[in-house]
């Protein structure tokens, strides 16, 4: 019968996969682990053997236990298909996903540069090659038994994800998920964020193995004036309304990058001391114009895919037009300070008539004082 052979006190037991243990092929009892990843051993008189053991995934995602020298990979016997899965990082292990025997094991996940998931148990760390992929912004590791691809499990972690800009200004993402009994452990994405131009929202997105595997964060992207990016992401829950994944709010200081008003906007992430960095990212939309309380403005309008559901965002820049050495310019302002100009094309950009408007926010000052009025800007006739 198959199973892994452990000795203690000159006994001999055959511990079995789906949880009973025998002694010279007579069921004497049964086993589950205990907080310490140790093989309990309960006799039918409900007194219990402890044995240590070692834990490890094998090249082939396959889980084996050994002790003396002896071992037990749980995939040996053909009719059992392994499950594995996670509650508050514990993994829980049916060696059969039809029957009801599971046991658990407790130790510490890491996440590699690769996107593969590593458990250390009791000092010995074993690599799971699978990847990180959810199309509603929750931590979820897939894998598969690389022997019979189709048997494959989930694991799913329960946190919040939490955002930081790297030295060289890329957005990055970690994800702090919970413990039983432990504090919060914590994965860090390798990659940064960018924006999903089809939906207009936040993704993480990476090539593995030939194959293109993403994190879709559902949520809401907002852009302040000066071109802050602030990522709303929705509360995920599970099918009984368990919390996997907390709404939290991402916050990314950005510059404007173009040197015109066309095509999509493109925004320089900022590094932590203000300095922009090598990253871009683009948010598909058009440039318009928005009528502010005090004068008009060049802004930019866009759409979020949500579901199905289409909302349209358009927002204002900071700052203003103005006409100097013999042309239209819009000039970008934050704390009353210029940071970049943008000359624009006549009869492209903008028209101005030769009257000026009613509403003065339509008026442009010219070089010598005379006022004219603004008819066209950025596809807005007014």
């Amino acid at each position: 019968m198959a199973g892994l052979q452990l000795t203690k006190n000159n006994e001999t037991f055959l511990i079995e996969p789906l949880g009973t243990v025998s002694q010279n092929n007579v069921a004497v009892g049964k086993w589950k682990t205990d907080q310490t990843n140790k093989i309990v051993f309960t006799r039918n008189d409900n007194s219990t053997i402890p044995f240590d053991v070692v834990w490890e995934f094998n090249s082939d995602n396959q889980l084996v236990v050994s002790a003396a020298g002896k071992k037990f990979n749980f995939t040996e016997v053909t009719s059992n298909v392994p499950r594995y899965e996670t509650q508050d990082a514990v993994l829980v292990v049916k060696p059969n996903k039809d029957q009801a025997f599971s046991f658990e094991l407790r130790g510490d996940w890491a996440l590699s540069e690769s996107h593969d998931l590593s458990i250390t148990i009791n000092g010995k760390t074993s690599v799971i090659d699978g990847f990180v992929n959810d199309p509603r912004s929750r931590f979820m590791f897939h894998f598969s038994n690389k022997k019979n691809l189709l048997q494959g499990s989930v694991l799913g972690f329960v946190g919040d994800w939490s955002e930081f800009v790297d030295a060289t200004g890329q957005p990055r993402l970690k994800f702090v998920y919970k413990r039983a009994g432990q504090a919060d452990g914590e994965f860090v994405l390798p990659k940064g964020v960018v924006v999903d131009k089809s939906m207009n929202q936040l993704m993480y997105e990476y090539d593995k193995d030939g194959k293109k595997r993403r994190i879709q964060l559902v949520g809401t992207l907002m852009i302040s004036d000066d071109f802050q990016v602030n990522y709303a992401l929705d509360r995920q829950t599970s099918s009984d309304g368990q919390q996997q994944v907390a709404s939290t709010t991402f916050t990314f200081n950005a510059a404007f990058k173009k040197n015109n008003f066309t095509g999509d906007l493109d925004l320089a992430i900022k590094k932590q001391d203000g300095t922009v960095g090598a990253t871009t990212i683009s948010i598909s939309g058009k440039f318009t114009a928005v009528l502010g309380s005090a004068r008009l403005l060049a802004g930019f309008t866009f759409e979020q895919n949500r579901a199905g559901n289409k909302t349209t965002t358009t927002f204002g820049f900071a700052g203003k037009l103005e006409f100097k050495q013999g042309s239209i310019q819009w000039a970008f302002t934050t704390n009353n300070t210029t940071t970049k100009t943008i000359t624009l094309a006549v009869n492209v950009d903008i028209n101005l008539g030769n009257s000026t408007q009613l509403d003065a926010r339509l008026n442009l000052a010219m070089e010598n004082g005379q006022l004219k009025g603004i008819t066209f800007f950025l596809g807005i006739a007014f």
